[in-house]
C-alpha cells in the first residue's frame, strides 16, 4: 500500500515544476493535469482483472506482480525524459494503485481474526498515507533523478520481504488444498483458528450449487444488489469528496511543502488511531459520521478560498484529513470482504476499485478545469454535496463489525 500511495501522489511536488522553464520534461499545465490523472485510468482498468486473477493464481502471487509492475514504471520514468513515457509509466503505476487495494484487503481480511480485522485492514490505509507523506517530505528536497530512485526502491523492498509471507488459507481451501490451508492458518494464527477454517469450509459446501451460479444470480440473493450499489456510491464518494485532488495538488494549491507534510502526517496518525475504533464502535456509525464531517470541513475549505483566512485552511484541511481517516477511507477497503461471500468478494473489490479509479480520474482532471472556469471554491462546494450523498448510502448498509467472513 505504500507503493500505491507513492504511485498516486509522486507528481505532487513536481506539478508546477513540470510546466516551468526549468523542467527536464517540458509540459503545459493541461498536459500535467492529464499526466497526474491518468494514473486513475490504469487503476480502474486493472482493478477487476487483478481481483479476479487473485481467485485464480492466489492473493500473494498477484500482490507480488504489482511489485514488479511498480518497479518497471519507475525504471521507465528514470530512464526517459518524455511526456509520453510518463503517461505510460503512470498507467503502469495505476495498475499498482488499482491492484494493491483490490487484493490486499482480501488477503488481510482472510488472515485476520474477526475481532481485530477492522484494525488490521485499517492499517492498509495508514500505509497508503505513509507513501503520500514520503512523497511530500522527500520530493521537494531531492533532484529529479534521486527522487525517482528513492521511489523505485519501495517495490524492491516489498518484493523481498513479502516473498516470505504465506498464501491466504481461504484461497488454498477454495482450491481444495486443505492441508496447505491448515498449515498456513496454523502459522498465521495458531491451531485454535483451525475450527474457524473448518466452519468456513462447511458453510461453503452447504452453499455450493450443483450448477455454477453466475455473478448476476449470486447478486440477486439476499441483499447483495442493494449493498453493491451502496458500496459503489461510497467508493465514488471516497475519491470525489476531495481526497484525491487534495493529495495530488496539495503542494501547489495549499501553501507549499510544509502544509502538504502536515496534511500527510495528520492522515498517517489519524488513520493509525482510527483503525482501532472500527470494531468497538462499528462500521456504519463511523462511516456516516465521517461523511457528514467531511462535508462540514470541505465547506470550511470553500470558505477559506473566499476570504483566505489561514485559520480556516488549517481547520478545514486537518479536520477533513482526520474525519475521512476515521470512516470512509479505511472502510472502502474493509467492506467488500465483509459484505459479500468469497464467490463475490474479488468481483466486489475489483468493481469498487474500478469505480474509485474512474471517479478519481474525473476528480483530479476536473480540479484544474473548475478552478479555471469558476474558481477553486466551487471544487469544495461540489465535494461537500457529494459527501452528503455518501452519508445516505452509508446509512443504508448493514453493520459488519466483528462478522465472520464467509467462505462460500
Amino acid at each position: 500500500m505504500v507503493m500505491a500511495g507513492v504511485s498516486m501522489t509522486w507528481p505532487s511536488p513536481l506539478t508546477a515544476w513540470y510546466y516551468s522553464k526549468d523542467s527536464e520534461v517540458p509540459m503545459t499545465e493541461h498536459e500535467v493535469s492529464w499526466m497526474v490523472s491518468i494514473v486513475a485510468i490504469g487503476a480502474g482498468v486493472a482493478s477487476i482483472p487483478c481481483g479476479m486473477l487473485a481467485d485464480v493464481f492466489g492473493r500473494k502471487t498477484i500482490l507480488l506482480a504489482t511489485g514488479i509492475t511498480s518497479a518497471i514504471s519507475w525504471l521507465l520514468i528514470m530512464m526517459t525524459r518524455s511526456k509520453w513515457a510518463l503517461y505510460v509509466a503512470q498507467v503502469l503505476g495505476g495498475i499498482v494503485l488499482g491492484g494493491a487495494p483490490s487484493v490486499a484487503p482480501i488477503y488481510i481480511s482472510e488472515i485476520s481474526p474477526p475481532q481485530i480485522r477492522g484494525a488490521i485492514v485499517g492499517q492498509l490505509n495508514t500505509m497508503f498515507f505513509v507513501g503520500q507523506l514520503l512523497v511530500y517530505a522527500v520530493g521537494p528536497l531531492l533532484s529529479y533523478t534521486n527522487y525517482i530512485r528513492v521511489c523505485s526502491s519501495i517495490p524492491i523492498f516489498f518484493f523481498i520481504f513479502f516473498g516470505f509471507a504465506p498464501e491466504s488459507p481461504y484461497y488454498l481451501m477454495s482450491k481444495g488444498r486443505d492441508e496447505e490451508a491448515k498449515d498456513c492458518m496454523t502459522k498465521l494464527r495458531g491451531k485454535d483458528s483451525l475450527a474457524e477454517l473448518e466452519l468456513a469450509k462447511k458453510e461453503s459446501l452447504e452453499k455450493t450449487s450443483v450448477e455454477k451460479t453466475s455473478i448476476w444470480e449470486m447478486l440477486k440473493t439476499e441483499n447483495h444488489i442493494k449493498n453493491m450499489i451502496c458500496l459503489q456510491i461510497l467508493s465514488g464518494v471516497s475519491m470525489f469528496n476531495g481526497s484525491c485532488a487534495l493529495s495530488v495538488y496539495a503542494v501547489e494549491f495549499l501553501g507549499g511543502q510544509w502544509v502538504a507534510i502536515e496534511m500527510g502526517a495528520v492522515f498517517v496518525v489519524s488513520s493509525f488511531l482510527a483503525a482501532f475504533l472500527a470494531d468497538p464502535i462499528g462500521r456504519r456509525p463511523l462511516l456516516v459520521s465521517s461523511l457528514i464531517g467531511a462535508a462540514i470541513f470541505t465547506s470550511v475549505l470553500a470558505a477559506y478560498f473566499i476570504c483566505f483566512e489561514k485559520a480556516l485552511l488549517y481547520v478545514g484541511l486537518f479536520g477533513f484529513c482526520f474525519i475521512t481517516s476515521v470512516g470512509i477511507n479505511p472502510f472502502i477497503m474493509t467492506l467488500p470482504s465483509e459484505l459479500f461471500p468469497t464467490s463475490l468478494r474479488a468481483f466486489a473489490n475489483g468493481l469498487t476499485q474500478l469505480t474509485t479509479g474512474f471517479l478519481g480520474f474525473v476528480c483530479i482532471k476536473l480540479f484544474v478545469n473548475i478552478n479555471e472556469t469558476f474558481g477553486v471554491t466551487y471544487n469544495f462546494i461540489l465535494y461537500t454535496i457529494i459527501s452528503l450523498i455518501g452519508a445516505v448510502a452509508g446509512y443504508l448498509l448493514p453493520e459488519t463489525a466483528k462478522s465472520v467472513i464467509s467462505a462460500s
